[in-house]
This record gives C-alpha cells, structure tokens and sequence, in this order.
C-alpha cells in the first residue's frame, strides 16, 4: 500500500487496482481471486476478459450508490449492479467528483476499441490504470497528467518491461507501479521487476514494486 495525502493507494494483485480517500473507494478490475472484501463506489472495468471482468465480485462490492462504468465495447453484456455508465476512448465523465478519461488500450492481442485503460483523477492526485496494452500513438497526450502510472509487465499478453519502461519515459509520472504480472496467471513467469526499477531510476523516474 502507497500512503499519499490522505489516499491509500492498493495493487491487490493481476490487474486489480484500488485507491480510498476517507471511505470512498474507487476500484479497477476487482477479481476474485486477488481482490480483498471491501465496498466499491467507483468500479472501472477495462475490457471483457477473464481477470478484469468478474461480475460475481462486482456484485458482492457492490452498495446502492456503486457507480460501474463499462468501456463502450460491453454495452451489450449484462452488468450485475443498476448504475452502468459506459466510455469510449478519449471521452470524458465525472462520478462522485471523480473526473474520468478514457485511454487506448490495444495491442497485438487487444484490438484497438475493445477495452479502455482509465485516466482517473481523485483528491487532485491523478491515476492512469493501463489495463492489457502495448505502447499506443497517443501515449504522448498523458505527459505530465499522471501522478501514479500502473503499468503491466508480464510480456505475453502485454508489455514486457523494456516496454512498459519506455512508456513511463514518455508519460513521465511521478510514480510507476508494474503491474499485471505474478499470481493467479503469471506466477512461473520471470520478471525483472528489480531491472525495470533501476532503468527508472536511471532516468530519474520514481518506482514502487508493490510486491
């Protein structure tokens, strides 16, 4: 956990990302099998696959006033909660306060418009939750707009870190926090989560391994 002005900042595991000010949380791609019970206000789901949609988590962290926001691509699935908003690429909304921006989310294995990674800004700190992408034409537009950068890491169906170190040098946030890697899916891959750390560094980018 990454403590930062009242926020609480959480990597629960896999794609799941977490952040809370004074109760009110704002969840990305809760799943079961690494997501702790908590309430969610906010839930942000980046695309369809198993891993980053769990309708049965959703469900049960879920209140009445849970808001879930859907990229435009899953308007057709059927959504466990009442409150369903739905965002497309570079299109803007604001939940509870919460200003949200829809960013590309592609690669190899993503076609372009199927899912969204989310540009989230909370307590005037900004988050930017890559989901299942490669380096993208607009990664530039971030610049300076994030604060805390979840990148992904694993290399098989995302960026490996040679990838993910080059797109923290062009967004240049004030943290990067490698994600998407180890348990349930990747734990037998080999990740040089100490090497993308120290590359940062080296470029006077700051890094957290949320291990």
């Amino acid at each position: 956990m990454i403590e930062d002005n009242g926020l609480r900042i959480f990597w629960d595991g896999h794609a799941s990302v977490r952040v809370e000010d004074n109760g009110f949380t704002v969840a990305v791609d809760p799943y079961s099998k690494v997501s702790p019970d908590f309430e969610a206000d906010i839930i942000l789901v980046t695309h369809e696959d198993s891993g980053h949609y769990d309708p049965e988590v959703i469900e049960d962290i879920s209140t009445p006033r849970t808001v879930l926001l859907l990229p435009e691509a899953m308007r057709d699935v059927d959504a466990p909660v009442d409150d369903v908003e739905y965002l497309d690429v570079g299109e803007r909304i604001d939940i509870y306060n919460v200003e949200i921006e829809g960013v590309p989310m592609c690669n190899e294995y993503h076609e372009r418009g199927k899912g969204l990674g989310y540009r989230f800004v909370m307590a005037d700190t900004s988050f930017y939750v890559a989901g299942d992408t490669g380096i993208f034409d607009e990664v530039m537009d971030l610049e300076g707009r994030v604060d805390y950068a979840f990148l992904p890491v694993e290399g098989e169906y995302t960026m490996d870190v040679d990838e993910a170190s080059s797109m923290a040098v062009k967004i240049k946030p004030r943290m990067t926090v490698p994600y998407h890697y180890g348990r349930p899916f990747f734990e037998d891959k080999d990740v040089d989560l100490r090497g993308f750390k120290a590359e940062l560094e080296r470029r006077n980018l700051s890094c957290d391994l949320m291990e």
